[in-house]
């Protein structure tokens, strides 16, 4: 097997020396170092390459150090080339394989989807990332696109959960949420990278204690999982003008998206003291789920498609309606869903950068959320605005009742919101109980039941409520 393995790399480095001339200087590595040095000469250029190949670095069709670490084959894996005639398979043993590589896809998006109500395509895709980070192979970074209250942070909050419901994955547990707008310094001078890694470095005392080896921080900060939200707001461009802030950030992240060795400086335990110490981390272990509302871009690819300034149009559909006098009525109209029009270049003329766009393995749309959803999430979700209610009357020692027509008629209002999502739900919900949280007694839904005091919340109220919000 090693056999063929340096028989490959001897003739890829006899085929550079005869086709390239050697650079008498090699490119320095990401993050300050440096590949071998390179000597003179065809046996130098040998010898360079050879030296660079067995270190680890990467070399190019030139033979020519790429200052990229080379990624060694997997312990036990195939280590066949395509083409070379053999067959490419997994030779480990499924009992070989760490604890942590058990828990299979299925199972996370289960844990997920106990949380996050919808999105199973794009609970799948996160669930294969997941899988593929704890595992140590090269994970695909998430790009969410979606309107506010369709569960982006709930996603990123779920993802939270599953680390911390698994004590196995503790090398994995390292996980920061945060809004791109943040990552602006707060100091002239200060780098961007190294403002995120503060910020992970300041989690990582927090979740696992104040005082660590750089052994132990560097393992932590690798195997992290970077949240970025409102990612849209550092949009190379806003309202038509370039955006300085924005385009900066974006190259920031696009530095760890791209997978580069970066020197980070922390104080760190050696022998019982505190040092400061240079740490090299391999940013290409850390994965990304960045997400965004996207706002404008609902609007940009619209007006794109209705002026006609490329080939999309607009499909139309039919419905079939119930008229007042029980006839059913069928009806053509012409809907506009984002996710069924959307290409990169509307991402591009959103003033997202292509380069940064590239580095995400996937670009999911999530899907606006129907009537049943956001029934689910208001009977369901922990944070829901009525349960949030039904806590705060049991304080006052009422109990109280909100029938299931109640329910469906607040989840048909806020599905028609279809741009605020569940946010919509808390608005109509909070809207509608906010005068009997004040004055609860003095309501004419309160009575004294064989059950104790109670407030019930029917659907006369829903539409007493929506008539008044109507005029």
């Amino acid at each position: 097997m090693w056999r063929r393995w340096f028989a490959v790399a001897n003739a890829s480095v006899a085929d550079a020396a005869a086709k390239t001339k050697l650079s008498k200087k090699l490119p320095p590595a990401a993050g300050g170092l440096r590949p071998p040095a390179a000597p003179h000469g065809e046996k130098g250029f040998r010898e360079a390459a050879w030296l660079g190949f067995l270190a680890g670095w990467e070399t190019n069709g030139a033979g020519m150090a790429t200052g990229r670490k080379r990624v060694a084959p997997a312990a036990g894996g195939s280590t066949a080339c395509p083409g070379s005639g053999d067959a490419v398979s997994n030779e480990k043993s499924p009992k070989d394989v760490p604890m942590e590589n058990r828990i299979l896809p299925t199972e996370i998006n289960a844990f997920l989807a106990a949380r996050v109500l919808g999105q199973q395509e794009l609970l799948r895709r996160i669930s294969v990332s997941l899988y593929k980070h704890i595992h140590g192979l090269p994970a695909p970074n998430v790009l969410l696109i979606g309107n506010s209250g369709t569960g982006k942070t709930t996603l990123m909050q779920a993802v939270a959960a599953f680390y911390e419901a698994h004590p196995e994955l503790d090398r994995f547990r390292l996980m920061l949420i945060i809004n791109a707008n943040t990552l602006s310094p707060e100091i002239e001078g200060e780098d961007r990278t190294t403002r995120l890694f503060k910020k992970l470095e300041a989690r990582a005392r927090v979740t696992f204690g104040g005082a660590m080896t750089a052994a132990q921080l560097k393992d932590y900060l690798e195997n992290a999982t970077v949240c970025v939200d409102e990612v849209d707001k550092i949009s190379a461009r806003v309202s038509g003008k370039p955006n300085v802030e924005g385009i900066t950030t974006q190259y920031a992240l696009l530095t760890l998206l791209e997978g580069e060795e970066f020197l980070y400086r922390a104080t760190v335990l050696e022998d019982g003291q505190e040092i400061t110490r240079e740490i090299p981390l391999e940013t290409g272990k850390l994965l990304f789920i960045c997400g965004g509302a996207f706002e404008e871009l609902y609007d940009q690819v619209y007006n794109c498609i209705v002026n006609r300034r490329d080939d999309r149009r607009l499909k139309e559909v039919s419905e079939v309606e119930r008229r007042p006098d029980g006839t059913m009525n069928v009806r053509t109209v012409t809907r506009f869903r984002l996710r069924e029009y959307l290409r990169l270049a509307d991402m591009f003329a959103f003033g997202m950068m292509p380069q940064f766009i590239a580095r995400f393995g996937a670009v999911a749309m999530l899907e606006e959320l129907g009537r049943e959803e956001l029934r689910q999430i208001l009977i369901g979700s922990p944070n829901s605005p009525l349960r949030l209610c039904l806590e705060y009357f049991r304080h006052m020692g009422i109990r109280l009742l909100v029938t299931d027509q109640a329910i469906t008629a607040i989840a048909d209002a806020a599905a028609k919101n279809t741009r605020i999502g569940a946010r919509a739900l808390r608005e109509i919900f909070n809207g509608l109980i906010a005068p009997y949280e004040y004055d609860p007694y003095g309501s004419p839904r309160y009575a004294e039941t064989d059950k104790g005091p109670t407030l019930t919340i029917d659907l006369e109220a829903v539409m007493e409520y929506q008539g008044q919000t109507a005029s």
